[in-house]
Order: C-alpha cells, then structure tokens, then sequence
C-alpha cells in the first residue's frame, strides 16, 4: 500500500540552478565592466596616440650670445605650454654662439664642427649683415625677418660724448679724428680718438658706416665699397686702432679709466644694449647712417632640416615676434622688431669692408713698367701712343697724394746691355725730390728701334722688385703698358705664370695691371691680373679720355 509524505513539511529549493544563475550574472557583469574597462583604456591610449603619436621633435636654435639668454626665457616659457605639432610634442632648446664663427661654419666644406653645438634648424645671428656674409644658395629658406633690434653706437666718456655732440660729429668724420687729434673738438691733451676695432658685427657695422657716409650711398653698395674714399677712410680708421679682444674688453677699458684722456681706448663701436649690459660709458650716434643689430630669424634649410623641424622653426620665429613677447625684449634692453628687415650692404661690399679693416690701405705704391719698343713711336692722334702715355703718366702723378708711391721702368729688348728692363726711377714716396727724379726721367725717355719686346721677362723683375721692396699699409702693384706685347724671349706664359706664384707672398701681396693700347694683349698678361687681383684694360687708342682715366684708376686707387 503506497505511501505519501505529511502533508505540513515544505518543500526545499534546489541550490544547484540558483548557483548556476548568480554564476552567469557575474560573468555577463565582468564582462560588461572589462569591456568598459578595456574601451577607457583605449580612448585613452588613443587620446595620448593623437597628441604625440609621432614622438617628440627638438627644435635646434643657435642664437648669437647677446640675444640668446633672451631667447632662452621666451623658448623656456613656450616649452611650458607643451606645444604639440603634427602629433609631435615640441621642444626649444637654444646654444649660445658667436655670429661669426656660425658664419664661418656655414661658408666651409668641413663637415660641422660639434663644438658649435647641435647643427640649427633656425639661427638668429647678430644682424642681417652675417646673414648676407654668409648667404648660400639652399641654405637659408626666404627672408630672415628681425626679433628685435638695438642702435649701434659708439660707446664713449661722458666728456668726449659732450664734445662730439657739440661738434655734431659724423661716421664720416671719424678716420679724421682717429689719425688725428681731439683738439679739433675743444678736447686738449687727448690725442686722436683711439677708437678700438674688436673682432665682430658692430665694428663692421661703423666702418660700412663711414664708407656709407663718406660715398653717400646707403647701404654702401659694391661699387663704392671698392673706392678709393672709402677704402681711404676705412683704412685711416683702422691703421693703429688700439688692441682690443673683443667688445667686453673694449667696454671695460672705456667705463674703467680713471682718467679717460690717457686711456688706451676712448672708444668702441657697441650695440646699445651691450652697453647699458655692460656699463660701458655713455654713448653716442654720430650723425649719417644709422646701422642696428636686428637679430634675424633665419630658417635654416640645409639637409639636416626635416620638414618638421622647419615647422616647427616657423611658429617659433612667428612666437618670437609676438607682441607678447615684445617686453621680454624690451626689459633685456632691446627695442621691438620693426615692420621690415633692414638694408644692408650685399656680401660683396661686405667682403671689402672686412678686408679693408684686416689690411688697411693708406696708398698705392705702384711701380709703372712702359712699354718703349718702336711701335710705341707710332702715331696716336696727335702725338706718338709713348708720348701720349708720358704725358698721362705725368697728369696722374701731379694729382697723386705726397704720401702715394711711384717708379718708373721702360721696357724693350736689350734696352740695358742684355737685360730687357732700365729702372729709370725707384720707386718711393712722392716727395718734391721724387717728383723731380720722375719728371726728367720721363723727359728723357724715347722709342727704340727694336721691333720686339720682352714683356714678360721684365714684368717678372719688376714685380719680384716690388714684392721684396713692399710697402706696409700700401696697395703695392706693377702697372705694365704695352702696344702688345711682342715677346720673343725664352720665357713662355706657363712659365711666367708659374714664375709669379713662386714670387708671390701672401704677407706682402702685389697686384699687377695691366694696360693695353692698340694690340691684342695676351692671354698670360691676363691671367698675371686676374691671380694677383688686379685690372686688366684693352684700349684702342691712347689719344682717349678712357685712356687717361684708366691710368688714373690703376695708380690712385687702393
């Protein structure tokens, strides 16, 4: 008989489904909180992805020395906004270099000297006149544009300040007081101006200056650069100068005289803001051209520029000439930068104005070598072409300053025994007695008979005669004048060529021009000018003006 259970015991719920159930709830929640997880996760990685997913990106600046902790601060400040470009994260990082030896690093083939520092994507030298020094095609990418600027003046005592002042004192007036005295300006017992000419962009700066004011060209151009006023005044500025290291020096040998009259420097060409730095003195502008440190921005373009970097370099100039930023450089002691760069003398005019402070040029010595073979005695409109170059010779030297070297050798065949050359006058200062010693020299000088010449034999005397007798702070050259030339001595135009480089000392240097009148010149005579840095001239006529004028250019102009 079949049982049943008591009808007043419940029933138990069975555990295994319960588990089952809280087991599937907790895998679908960890599920949903790792899928949530792993999509934070993600964003994210994606969100830092798209700030910097290409890494970091260092922009290379060097800037020269009296800008660059300037810059240093505005770079450090826009460092701090953590600047993000093409999913780069940006970076400054600014060196400190001398504008010069960056130009000299940029001019070489040598590979880049590490000691300078990183190679820049962007440069900001000293002024636009080391951007034109050292300007090369695919370096330097549009116009460098300034940051900020600052006059170049002249750092001086307040007492000669007040006196140049008073004398409203220009560039141009300056080669005067500096080879003279200080009298001229109510200043007794100072001597001349002892102006000091340290390595560097002010000095170049001045004496482009005075070749500006004294040319009235502005900027100084090619042409006048190679002058002989400008070079005259250049070189009177620069002949004697008072040694100085460099602008630091210079300043502090002008703020720390105790008794500026007999201080070895009295001045020095400074920008303002290297002087209010420094305490150097008191300054002053001499009236005329009024040259500036600009500071550029150059964007560097060379291979070692990526087209990040050069980006990069872009904004950072655009963030320098922010107004923003104006006080930063105002507080250092600069003035903003102004709308547009400035005008500067090309490389070529600077080139000059350097090598004019490196070897200053108070003269020409000049040795005059003429041609007196018989076809010299040909006629040339109304007199013989010798007797019309006589009397050109004697023109120009009646104009020649005292202090001007001239000589005279004629030249044939045989003209002194066997030897092709005479020296009819050495060759010496023009004093009252040289003059004289030339003037009947030339009075007594005829054509020969011979019909040949040895040109190139006697040029090589002469200009072996004129290296070994050279004359300091002069432009030593040989003038040779020929109908020509008609050589038949052994000597061929390799060998002169050959000849003169032996002869030739970089310490002494010697120019040769050359004149030709008439003839067809040769390709030697050429090439001697051309390698010694002088003139070559082909005339037809010697019954010319142009004649006349080329004679006076090659003997007056340094």
């Amino acid at each position: 008989m079949g049982t049943h259970r008591s009808g007043t015991r419940s029933r138990g719920i069975s555990k295994g489904p319960v588990i089952a159930v809280v087991a599937v709830v907790l895998l679908v929640a960890g599920v949903f909180a790792w899928n949530q997880l792993s999509n934070r996760a993600a964003d994210q990685d994606s969100a830092a992805a798209a700030e910097c997913m290409e890494g970091a990106a260092t922009l290379f600046i060097t800037a020269d020395p009296d800008i660059a902790p300037t810059v240093r601060t505005i770079a450090d400040a826009y460092n701090a906004t953590n600047p993000r470009i093409r999913d780069h994260c940006a970076k400054v990082q600014v060196t400190a270099q001398s504008s010069a030896a960056m130009v000299a690093a940029f001019t070489t083939t040598a590979p880049w000297n590490q000691q300078l520092g990183p190679q820049p994507a962007l440069w900001i030298p000293d002024s636009l006149r080391s951007i034109e020094s050292m300007r090369a095609p695919g370096l330097i990418e549009g116009n460098p544009a300034p940051v900020a600027v600052s006059p170049i003046v002249l750092a001086v005592p307040e007492e000669l300040r007040g006196a140049l002042d008073q004398a409203k004192i220009a560039w141009a007036d300056l080669p005067r007081l500096q080879q003279g005295s200080l009298a001229d300006i109510g200043l007794s017992g100072w001597a001349g101006l002892r102006m000091a000419l340290p390595p560097g962009d002010a000095t170049v700066a001045a004496a482009a200056a005075v070749g500006s004011t004294v040319s009235g060209t502005e900027p100084l151009s090619d042409q006048a650069a190679q002058s002989g006023q400008v070079v005259s005044a250049i070189s009177l500025l620069a002949a004697n100068a008072p040694e100085a290291q460099d602008i630091t020096m210079a300043l502090a040998a002008v703020a720390g005289a105790p008794q500026p009259a007999s201080a070895p420097i009295h001045a020095v060409a400074a920008t303002e803001q290297q002087v209010k730095a420094q305490g150097g003195g008191v300054t002053f502008s001499p009236a005329g051209s009024a040259p500036v440190a600009d500071h550029p921005a150059a964007l560097m373009s060379g291979p070692w520029v990526d087209k990040t970097q050069n980006l990069i370099a872009g904004i950072f100039a655009d963030y320098l000439r922010a107004p923003q930023q104006t006080q930063t450089f105002t507080t250092a002691g600069f003035a903003a930068a102004p709308a547009g760069p400035t005008a500067v003398p090309s490389r070529a005019a600077l080139d000059k104005v350097h090598a004019t402070l490196a070897n200053p040029v108070l003269g020409v010595q000049s040795t005059v070598l003429v041609d007196v073979s018989a076809s010299m005695g040909n006629t040339d409109g109304s007199a013989t072409r010798l007797a019309n170059v006589l009397a050109a010779l004697r023109s120009t030297m009646n104009v020649m300053p005292p202090d001007f070297g001239l000589g005279v050798w004629t030249f044939a065949k045989n003209l002194d025994g066997t030897v092709p050359y005479q020296i009819q006058t050495v060759t010496a200062p023009l004093t009252n007695d040289q003059r004289t010693a030339l003037g009947t020299a030339l009075d007594a000088v005829v054509p020969t008979e011979s019909r040949t010449d040895q040109a190139y034999p006697s040029l090589l005397a002469a200009y072996r005669a004129a290296v070994t007798g050279y004359t300091a702070n002069r432009t030593n050259s040989v003038l040779l004048i020929t109908d020509g030339p008609d050589d038949d001595s052994t000597l061929t135009g390799t060998k002169l060529l050959a000849d003169i480089t032996a002869a030739t000392d970089k310490s002494r240097p010697v120019r040769i021009d050359v004149i030709v009148i008439g003839g067809n010149g040769t390709e030697t005579l050429q090439s001697a000018a051309q390698r010694t840095g002088g003139s070559y001239t082909r005339l037809a006529s010697s019954d010319d003006i142009s004649f006349g004028t080329a004679m006076v250019h090659t003997l007056t102009t340094p």
